[in-house]
């Protein structure tokens, strides 16, 4: 990575005030993420599973665009991939075909992140060089008492070029980061959640908020903890959970601890901190929720959990309740986008336009939350409502047969903000005999939707409770956010297609 360069005559922060950015804090942001770990984990999925000759040439060249641009360097978030592969066939039901081709999204993902750090790196290396040169010969004009407004115009102009290079890297890999994930949902069945804190698409991981929040809970929280935990009196809920908190600090805090153990901790610190915080939040894309509205259900979801009996559910440990929250949340975001998917296509948009809604959505989701579209230029106005910044507008990724569609569809939707508003807005009740119209039938969660569902899933050939617990807190999270549209999605994992008994197929 490389830092801000020492300079005697320029200052970086005037430099980067009339640059109008900051190159160095933009390349910092890619070079953030670990693309060796990416690869690894793709690896490891790519082995667990029968590959074909095209997933094996797919795979391959990611492979060599990845090797041709990794630096070799050891990332700071190692990735359990063994686990990971496992968690992906029993919690997300991740059929073992799907698993090289994981693998070969996965490795295509490091390749585009290896490319774009190395790329990025040379353009503030070379920007560096340019401003040592810059500094320099301001300071042979200075000793001849010369003007030196030109040298700092060439060294304002360098930045700021350099500054529309890198932001249009980052630019490019974001995309095709959301394209990627975006297919490993729809295409694959798989939440990459794993990578969230080595993709270096800038926003923080579950691990980085959790070592944030354990900061932060030390600071503003920890001795009032204490001074209830310490105060005497009976054991009131109120006291129980800062006993859990303090434990959770304990844990996140020390160093020969389980690498899960603290990571999981740390979770649950970053929702007491989350459901506390005050002030607006943007919205998640797909499932619509702010940052305090999620935490507040997972704490929720949390306390059910280990108390046990939900749903006949047995009691869990605070970790295995943690676990199934996050399997739970990660199961039900690839229910939406699958969904999404569905809904898109039957209104006659190709897979391909379909995805590419999709993934503009996932990756300017907040952009869109007050968006209205006119049917007659439904394309524009959803294109134009994206701030400076945006190289191009959804109707350029779009072909006019998909665009002409789309453009139908925004009139018809009307106001949309992310992915289970879509669902929604376009879903129809499917109709004929399978577990689909029984999850739509039952609607949110508050007619029952997650204990019907529990209680399929216990009836099914799935895995045990476990994988029971994190259909639950999908059916939860989807049926109680997304009503009954978004239910059937849960309902035809148990048709025959999905290897548990039932009647019908499903809508996927």
């Amino acid at each position: 990575m490389t830092g801000y360069p020492s300079l005697v005559h320029i200052s970086i922060g005037a430099l980067i005030g009339e640059a109008g950015g900051d190159p160095w804090q933009v390349d910092q942001t890619l070079q953030s993420g670990d693309p060796g770990q990416i690869a690894e984990l793709g690896r490891a999925f790519y082995n667990a599973g029968a590959c074909t000759a095209e997933t094996y040439t797919e795979f391959q060249q990611a492979q060599a665009r990845f090797q041709a641009s990794w630096n070799r360097e050891n990332g700071e978030h190692p990735i359990n991939d063994s686990a990971e592969v496992q968690r992906a066939t029993t919690g997300l039901m991740v059929q073992r075909d799907q698993l090289p081709a994981i693998g070969a999204d996965l490795s295509t993902i490091a390749a585009d992140l290896a490319e774009a750090q190395r790329f990025s790196d040379m353009q503030v290396d070379n920007l560096n060089t340019q401003l040592h040169y810059i500094d320099a010969l301001i300071d042979q004009a200075l000793v001849k008492d010369q003007d030196i407004s030109a040298l700092e115009d060439d060294a304002i102009a360098a930045t700021s070029g350099v500054l529309k290079q890198i932001e249009a890297l980052r630019d490019d890999y974001g995309a095709k980061l959301e394209a990627s994930m975006t297919d490993l949902r729809v295409e694959h069945g798989y939440d990459p959640a794993a990578i969230e804190d080595v993709d270096g698409d800038g926003e923080l991981g579950p691990e980085q908020r959790g070592r944030e929040s354990t900061e932060y809970y030390d600071v503003n929280q920890r001795a009032k903890d204490e001074a209830l935990v310490n105060g005497g009196g009976p054991m009131t809920p109120e006291k129980a959970d800062a006993a859990a908190r303090l434990r959770d600090f304990a844990t996140a805090t020390n160093p020969a601890a389980d690498a899960d153990a603290r990571r999981l901790a740390g979770e649950r610190l970053d929702d007491f901190r989350m459901a506390n915080f005050v002030g607006p939040l943007p919205r998640d894309p797909v499932l619509g929720e702010d940052a305090r509205e999620r935490a507040q259900r997972r704490l929720d979801m949390q306390r059910q959990l280990e108390q046990g009996g939900l749903y006949n559910l047995p009691p869990m440990t605070p970790d295995q309740a943690t676990q199934q929250v996050d399997i739970g949340e990660q199961f039900g975001r690839v229910v939406a986008v699958k969904q999404a998917m569905f809904a898109l296509t039957s209104q006659g948009m190709s897979e391909d336009g379909a995805k590419a809604v999709l993934g503009d959505m996932l990756h300017h989701g907040s952009d869109l939350a007050g968006y209205t579209g006119p049917a007659a230029n439904g394309v524009e106005a959803y294109g134009e409502r994206i701030p400076g910044g945006r190289h191009a507008k959804l109707e350029d990724l779009l072909s006019p047969a998909d665009a002409e569609k789309w453009a139908h569809i925004a009139g018809r939707v009307g106001k949309v903000g992310d992915v289970i508003q879509l669902v929604n807005a376009l879903n129809e009740k499917a109709n004929g005999g399978s577990n689909e119209d029984f999850g739509s039938a039952v609607g949110g969660v508050a007619g029952g939707s997650a204990a019907a569902w529990g209680a399929a899933a216990l009836a099914g050939s799935f895995t045990g409770p476990w994988t029971t617990a994190g259909i639950v807190v999908a059916a939860s999270i989807v049926g109680g956010l997304g009503g009954e549209q978004l239910g059937g999605g849960i309902g035809s994992l148990f048709d025959p297609a999905f290897g548990s008994p039932g009647g019908g197929g499903g809508s996927w």
